[in-house]
């Protein structure tokens, strides 16, 4: 007869190993519900909006636009959808939201400047370098611009859209090439016919410039000319100015 081998039962220890991931799995765990707990305290609610870069919009109607509000965690806020709207006001050229943690939220705003009015039907537009419209006015405000006139408008004028007039790219690109002493004293820009263009003094006075050829001497020459009759004390009597051709300005008087 063969003895039968007795069965040996061995005891498992735990390893140590185990309970330490264990651990590590716990701990992070807890520090991530901690974190989402911390995150959306009222430790990081927007306490502050601060908008800068506005002159001509107001600050209220750029946060009214953006629809943020303090109280709101500032990491909630969808800055890409309140930039949006802040760029539909026509006075806006572009913007930027930034987050200032734990509470402050930066709104930096680039303005559309105007810098030139058009007659239309009823009033005038003020519109930018780039032929944005920025507001209808009906008359010329408190701080007067530049009128640009023979300007081929479309049937519908919106606020906030561009005209794409070449003429009245023209008249623009003329503006922006005047220093400050020409647009003090330049009233209006005639566009009407590019080859015989045309500016009027705020005396009434007619400047003949001929092409788009050569502004900035053009005016120049005609500002020279202004000084002069000022000195003489006959800006009244100007009836226009040629300066359209490199000889000398020509100057006309009005009849007695």
């Amino acid at each position: 007869m063969h003895r039968k081998k007795g069965v040996k039962y061995v005891r498992r220890r735990k390893r140590p190993g185990s309970i330490k991931w264990l651990m590590k799995i716990l701990t992070l765990i807890l520090i991530l519900f901690a974190s989402y707990f911390f995150i959306n305290s009222p430790f990081f609610a927007v306490s502050s909006i601060k908008v800068s870069g506005t002159k001509l919009v107001s600050v209220q109607d750029i946060v009214e636009l953006s629809g943020l509000a303090k109280g709101q965690n500032i990491f909630k806020i969808d800055r890409e959808k309140a930039e949006k709207k802040i760029l539909m006001s026509p006075m806006v050229d572009d913007v930027e939201i930034e987050r200032h943690l734990p509470g402050t939220v930066a709104v930096l705003v680039t303005e559309r400047t105007p810098v030139a009015l058009v007659p239309i039907a009823g009033g005038l537009i003020q519109i930018d370098v780039a032929g944005y419209i920025l507001k209808k006015v009906s008359a010329i405000d408190k701080y007067p611009l530049p009128i640009v006139t023979g300007v081929d408008l479309p049937d519908t004028i919106a606020v906030g859209k561009q005209l794409t007039s070449q003429k009245l790219a023209m008249g623009l690109k003329m503006i922006a090439q005047m220093d400050a002493e020409a647009k003090k004293v330049i009233a209006e820009v005639d566009v009407f016919d590019p080859q015989k263009l045309r500016v009027f003094t705020v005396q009434g006075a007619e400047v003949r410039l001929g092409g788009a050829d050569g502004f900035q001497e053009k005016f120049t020459r005609f500002l020279q000319v202004l000084k002069k009759e000022e000195e003489m004390d006959r800006l009244e009597d100007i009836e226009y100015i040629d300066v359209s051709f490199s000889d000398k300005p020509v100057v006309f008087y009005r009849k007695n």
